[in-house]
This record gives structure tokens, sequence and C-alpha cells, in this order.
């Protein structure tokens, strides 16, 4: 039996949703990579020279950004494997094969993101981790549920271990601010190929010193994202409102004491044995997880109200090109920087504008183009690949895929 498109009736528009509003945190996480060699800056992320304005908002995205979106897009991942699996089961499609297709091919696109782009990609993290779902996939809810929080606290157990290793004196030394000028140079106006040879003297090292942390780090969020699609979390009919709210409330009252932490760190108000940048970092790892659960909440909360339905249904569209509109951000931006030489020049006011200015024309490209076509560009070819044949990208009759 063949893979065909599923009826737009059958799509969970609220995952759209929040897939789209997931992608503008993502670009405002990912922004300061784009511009500044954030891997070689001081501790605080900020480059060299700064203004006071650049550290508020370093600040603002400290609390409110930094994590938070990633934990999203890790349990919508999670979330989208199990409907994906569902869907092909039910349809009696080799479902095992169809998924290892996948996730092959979303690897793919990591490494040539990750190679040929930007160093931050995390669909590469996302295909090694995603193939530990297969193994979860058919395990009652009891295990999955265990796996889940103990690989969850297992992570934060270590984060917290390291708010007690005593501080290092050292700071960031000239070597890191040599690296920092020699990425600028090979960015701003070095060929392609001193571009790749920086990439892969500097950059790779530390995203593959990084990877196995990665992974153990997204795979409870996959899993928890499985589980709630399992259970029909977001289908529309309203059963799990009062869990929503209830949630809702404890994740508030837990981010905003989470949050608090974050300046009082920054500033050495509050202080413990670790430096105060890697408290910092700790404190922001722990807020993105309860901020990300009260996000999701409140969109969801807020989509079922009809004064906020139709705006927030203006995300399902950049939601549905989800993959493509990732991919985007990164090629506009580094494509800009690039061809005006703006590498290491701009501040964090000025990326903060440039995110508020092109996040709306991805809605309205999105938007225009599934007025025209069943998928995005890279969504497209994802499916083909995936189910091994040639599908129409023009739309017919309302039929789409998830």
């Amino acid at each position: 039996m063949r893979g065909t498109p599923v009826l737009e009736a059958d799509r969970i528009h609220q995952l759209d949703g929040i897939r789209g509003f997931a992608l503008f945190g993502i670009l405002l996480v990912n922004m300061p990579t784009f511009l500044h060699p954030v891997l070689f800056l001081p501790a605080n992320g900020l480059a060299f020279e700064h203004s006071t304005l650049d550290e508020w908002i370093r600040l603002f995205f400290d609390m409110l950004v930094q994590t938070k979106f990633y934990t999203i897009f890790s349990f919508l991942f999670g979330a989208g494997f199990y409907l994906f699996m569902n869907r092909a089961e039910q349809k009696e499609l080799p479902m095992n094969a169809m998924f290892l297709r996948r996730i092959s091919v979303l690897f793919l696109l990591g490494v040539i993101h990750l190679g040929l782009f930007w160093y931050g990609d995390i669909l590469h993290t996302y295909a090694i981790a995603g193939i530990f779902l297969l193994f979860f996939y058919k395990r009652t809810d009891k295990t999955i549920r265990n796996w889940a929080w103990s690989l969850l606290m297992l992570i934060q157990l270590l984060y917290a271990l390291l708010l007690f290793i005593p501080s290092d004196p050292s700071v960031v030394g000239s070597e890191s601010h040599a690296i920092a000028q020699k990425a600028v140079a090979a960015y701003s106006s070095g060929s392609w190929g001193e571009w790749i040879q920086f990439r892969f003297a500097f950059e790779f090292p530390i995203v593959a010193s990084n990877e196995f942390l990665a992974i153990l780090t997204v795979l409870p969020l996959f899993m928890f994202g499985l589980l709630a699609a399992r259970r029909g979390v977001f289908t529309a009919d309203g059963k799990h409102r009062t869990a929503f709210r209830r949630m809702w409330w404890v994740t508030l009252i837990l981010s905003i004491v989470l949050i608090s932490m974050i300046p009082l760190v920054k500033k050495g108000i509050v202080q413990f044995p670790a430096p105060d940048h890697v408290a910092s970092i700790v404190f922001v790892g722990w807020s993105g997880l309860t901020l990300s659960v009260f996000y999701i909440c409140s969109f969801i909360l807020l989509y079922e109200k009809a004064a906020f339905h139709k705006g927030l249904r203006h995300l399902e569209a950049v939601g549905r090109m989800a993959l493509s509109n990732y991919l985007g951000q990164t090629i506009v931006t580094v494509g800009l920087v690039t061809v005006f030489k703006l590498y290491g020049t701009l501040s964090l006011g000025v990326g903060l504008i440039y995110c508020l200015v092109l996040f709306p024309l991805q809605v309205l490209a999105s938007k225009w183009w599934l007025s025209h076509y069943q998928f995005g560009p890279v969504e497209w070819l994802w499916r083909c690949l995936t189910y091994a044949r040639w599908m129409p990208m023009k739309r017919n009759g309302g039929n789409y895929e998830i």
C-alpha cells in the first residue's frame, strides 16, 4: 500500500501553530551566532565591544528565549515521530524502513547545513537521537515515561553538580580572542574554502565534543512528545483543558523562580562555588524546561479562545514549512551577512530588529507558498525520499500531509 497525503481535516493545527511560534524563538536564539563567533567570545556571549543595550538584550534572551524553543522543537519532534509511525502503521506501510529513510534524509540535510553554512545545526543531532525512538514506539506508556524522566533527571543532576564545582580564576585569554578574530576574517572576507577550513579546524571539534550530551539532552524530550501525541494531548476536543490550566500555573510559578535567578547570578548577588557564567547557564537550562511547557500550555489555551485563534493561525503556515523555514533562516541571514561583509560588526539590537522583519516575511511567504503547493520545498523533497516515490507538488483539493 502506497503512502498518500493526509487530509487537511486530519491535521493537528495546534502543532503547526506551536512549530511556527517556536521557529521565531529559534531565529532569535540563532541570530547572535549568525552575526558573531559566539563559540570564541567571552562567557557572557557578547562581542568584545558591545553596548549596554546589547547586555540587556542578552539578558532578555537568556531569561525568556535561550534553551526555551529548542526544547519545544524537541518535544514536537517526538510528537511528529508518533504521528508519522501511527499513520504508516494504520496504512500497513513498512513504518520502520520508512522512518529510517526519513531520518537518513534529515541527517544528510543536517550535515550539509552544518558543513556548508553554519556550525549550529540541530538536524543531524535530531536524526541521530531520533533513531532511538524506534525502540520505544511499541513500549508501554509507563516504560516511556520512566525512561524519559530518568534521562531528564540524569542530565539535570549533572547540571546541578556543576553549581558546586569551585570557581576557576582563569578568564577568556588571548587565544580565544585570536580565534574570534580569525573567524571574523574568514567569514567576512575569506573565500568559501577558507570558511570550510576554519570550520573544520576550530568549530567542528567543539560541536563534536558536545554531540553526546546534545543527544542525551533531546532524547527525553522526544519521548515526552511521543507520549503526549499517543495520549491525544493535541486533539481539539478540550478534554485536556483542565490539565493544561493546572500545568500552566505550575510552570509559571517555577519559571518565575528560575528566571529570577539568572540576573541575580549574573550580577553576583546570588553566588555558587561555580563561576557566575556557569551557574547562569544552569539556570538558563532549567528555566528552559519549565518555560517551554508554559509557552506550550499558553499557546493551546489561547488557541481555544476566539479572540486569539485567528491571529495564532497565521503561525500555522510557517510551522507547516518548519524545515524549509529553519534552513531558510540560515541561508538568507548568512547570505546577507556574507554579501555585505557584516560578520562581527552588527549589534544585538540590529540583529533583533532583523529578526522582527525576517520572521513576518517568512509567515507571508509560507502562506503564499502553501496557497499554491501542498508542501514546503524541503518538506516535498523529504517526503519524496521518505516514501520513495514522486509526490505531486501542486495543491489538489485541500489534501496535505503533516
